[in-house]
């Protein structure tokens, strides 16, 4: 067929050349759109044109209705009536930011979804007192390297100039400022918002650090955007506020100064390093320690302030540390300590970081809050101090797929109570090519119960809408229970526990009907991003971006969507000889073992699971490549068959695999497996159009064996696990109960 079309082109094309007729040539690879295609734009296009009204009812915590308080929906405004009621009509379809500010109580910020046509949302305010106020802390924080130059992994003695980059000198102001934009009502809401930032602020780089692996700067424009957005403060004690030594050190203290900013954590000698900020809110006095763990000691010139050299406070010096959390605790209403320190990419403190946790609670910390490993960690109480574990990023340009969920934490406090903090709201911040989102839906969900699994007993996390509440006192709200009966027949079988209960609620209990040896394990997705849907609030509804489908046959699609709204659609014809592909963008790294004194041990076992739907559809295959988590030293690749050529409905496929073992390293620094890449395929079917839909894909890394004991198994600590992997010799029912708040 190829040689035919070939032949026919040719005879076209002399034809045309030597004027016998008068002809456009049309490519003869090209072929029209598919049925399926033409079926795809047509729902993509009624769908554009679709609108939704929507209602948002505004309650205290009585389920009164509070009356004149303005709402804003992504930039559109409303007054609540007698009842409460806030109307909006004629919203377009996806993700929108609900601010709600009204006299007396607290400013609210929720993330809701609209796909329906008519739509009601409640938001539930909590009054305020004078003595009471919200502070806001955000995460890592930077604009430079990869924002200047997306080749960079480190920077050196000179200012990029990279014309497509999203930063560069003659635009920092106003690039910066469009890459916080989707976070700015979050801050903006806070009576006092913080952040990390981790970055000397220069202009004239000329003293980089001789011996640091990893150094980087940001523009002095590039503070316009935390002003933008309302930061008020930044913590300064880190492991890269000295990258640029001295020099580098005096432009960011005076550029942070004339920006306006409070800070603290870095000075040009131990006593102004550990010097506590000082500062008012709504009455309350605040008093701000920061400080890092990572010193730099292994170098010749190392990061921290010392008597007569400038750097960071050193959060290993227990003689200044309790000098300047002494002076913190006693002459201010309420006292925060900022930790950077901890290993990267884990998602637990490390036993350092604990014990300075409680070093701090005896210091009579109000709050501790710790950051550094990039990821997002879970909430604890140690002795009377409560504490943030990880925020993770907040601007920040790493790729690796674990650190694009951070989260932004606000806590509300009273100066007159016996707790000081009455609770606090975690908002999980999905950071998309490097520009920070806010979420709803599951990738919200998903993050909240993984911080609830990796925090304190005595901490209580609730997901809500765009957000998880928190509570450090323990449980205050009673759950709802959920229960399915299923029935799994002998051998091996993983359940998708997606499919019997929302995303905000989890596994509690597990009954079997009868006695049984049948091995249960409980697995996390750590691929996240396998649902095909746009959760982020950035106005772009509908985008997949961690997938690389640059390709027009494979495409996100609303007729191809096994749950919620859309799955991926890849569509072949008999005339396109190579396989379709449709590669996952970042490697996705093994989970550490947690809680763990390091990031060393590494969970091996893993499946590749999701759905797929088939209209004669070719041969579809996975390609997994299994390499180390740095560098890409490869150990394997191999071509998984999921499903021969035909037709079929919606059906679940399974590969299972384990990484090799520890012994077996590769590269000049032997490391281990724990990196797999992936890719689908999709083969041309032997005649006509054909075909597949994938959708719920996810890579189950298996974490927690469960024993069932006299037939049953119970936990009422929240997780982020959602499949059960069943091991039987027989049939067994299996009664899942699920608990939601």
């Amino acid at each position: 067929m190829h040689k035919i079309k070939v032949w026919l082109l040719n005879v076209i094309l002399v034809l045309c050349l030597t004027g016998l007729a008068a002809c456009s040539v049309e490519d003869a690879y090209e072929t029209p759109p598919t049925e399926q295609q033409q079926q795809e734009q047509q729902q993509q296009d009624q769908q554009i044109q679709k609108t939704a009204n929507l209602t948002i009812r505004i309650v205290d915590s009585a389920n009164n209705p509070i009356a004149n308080t303005t709402v804003d929906v992504s930039g559109n405004k409303a007054t609540t009536n007698e009842n409460g009621q806030a109307f909006f009509s004629k919203l377009k379809l996806g993700n929108y930011t609900v601010v709600v500010e009204s006299i007396g109580y607290t400013s609210s910020i929720e993330i809701t979804r609209i796909i329906e046509s008519v739509q009601e949302h409640t938001v539930a305010l909590t009054r305020q007192s004078s003595q009471q106020a919200t502070l806001m802390f955000g995460g890592d924080t930077m604009f430079g390297r990869r924002f200047m130059d997306p080749n960079l992994t480190t920077m050196t003695n000179n200012v990029p100039n990279v014309s497509d980059a999203l930063i560069n000198e003659a635009s920092a102001a106003s690039s910066s400022t469009a890459i916080a934009q989707y976070i700015k009502p979050l801050f903006r809401i806070a009576d006092f918002s913080s952040v990390n930032l981790e970055s000397p602020v220069l202009s004239n780089p000329t003293s980089v650090h001789p011996t640091k692996e990893f150094s980087f700067f940001s523009l002095p424009a590039t503070l316009e955007s935390l002003k933008n957005i309302g930061v008020d403060y930044v913590a300064l004690g880190n492991n890269h506020v000295y990258d640029y030594l001295a020099p580098g050190l005096t432009d960011t203290l005076k550029y942070v100064n004339e920006a306006g900013f409070l800070h603290s954590g870095a000075g040009n000698n131990a006593t102004q390093a550990y010097q506590p900020l000082s500062t008012q809110v709504n009455g309350i006095s605040l008093g701000l320690v920061s400080a890092t763990s990572i010193t730099g000691n292994a170098n010749p010139i190392n990061y921290i302030a010392e008597i007569d050299k400038g750097g960071a406070a050193d959060l290993t010096n227990d003689e200044q540390l309790n000098d300047a959390l002494t002076e913190a605790a006693a002459n201010h209403d309420f006292s925060i300590v900022q930790m950077h320190g901890g290993d990267e990419y884990s998602f637990s403190p490390t036993r350092y970081i604990t014990n300075r946790f409680e070093f701090a609670s005896r210091r009579a910390a109000d709050l501790a809050i710790a950051h550094h490993p990039h990821v997002a960690q879970g909430f604890g109480v140690y002795g009377s101090t409560p504490a943030v574990l990880g925020l993770g990023n907040l601007i920040f340009d790493q790729n690796r797929l674990e650190t694009l969920l951070g989260v932004a934490v606000s806590v509300n406090i009273d100066g007159n109570a016996t707790n000081r903090i009455q609770y606090a709201k975690a908002y999980p911040i999905y950071i998309e090519d490097y520009q920070p989102r806010l979420v709803s839906g599951f990738l919200s969900h998903y993050l909240s119960r993984r911080l609830a699994e990796f925090s304190d007993d005595n901490v209580t996390v609730i997901p809500k809408s765009g957000y998880a509440h928190v509570t450090f006192q323990g449980a205050q709200v009673a759950p709802v229970v959920l229960t399915k009966t299923v029935t799994i027949q002998a051998g091996s079988q993983v359940i998708d526990l997606r499919n019997y209960a929302p995303s905000d609620a989890f596994l509690t209990q597990v009954t079997s009907s009868t006695t049984t040896t049948a091995q249960l394990t409980l697995g996390r997705d750590i691929m996240v991003f396998g649902d095909f849907e746009d959760w982020d609030n950035d106005g772009d509804f509908g985008e997949v971006l961690r997938w690389n489908h640059d390709d027009d046959d494979a495409i996100p699609c609303i007729t191809g969507a096994y749950r919620h709204q859309q799955g991926m659609c890849l569509t072949r014809t008999q005339f396109d000889n190579t396989p379709l592909k449709l590669p996952f963008r970042q490697t996705i790294r093994t989970m550490p073992v947690t809680p763990a004194e390091s990031v060393t041990d590494a969970y091996h076992e893993l499946t590749l699971f999701g759905y797929a739907k088939g209209d004669n559809a070719g041969i579809v295959n996975a390609e997994i490549a299994i390499t180390t988590a740095e560098d890409g030293f490869e150990f394997s690749s191999s071509r998984i068959p999921l499903f021969d050529a035909a037709s079929f409905d919606w059906t679940p496929f399974t590969h299972h695999f384990e990484l090799p073992d520890d012994s077996q390293v590769l590269g000049p620094e032997n490391l281990p497996a724990r990196g797999v890449n992936l890719t689908f395929t999709h083969a041309p079917p032997n005649e006509g159009e054909a075909t597949l839909n994938l959708d719920e894909l996810a890579l189950i890394s298996w974490q927690r064996p469960i024993t069932l004991s006299q037939l049953q198994w119970s936990s009422s600590k929240m997780h982020g696990l959602d499949f059960l992997r069943v091991n039987t010799d027989e049939p067994i029912t299996l009664t899942l109960s699920f608990r939601r708040f």
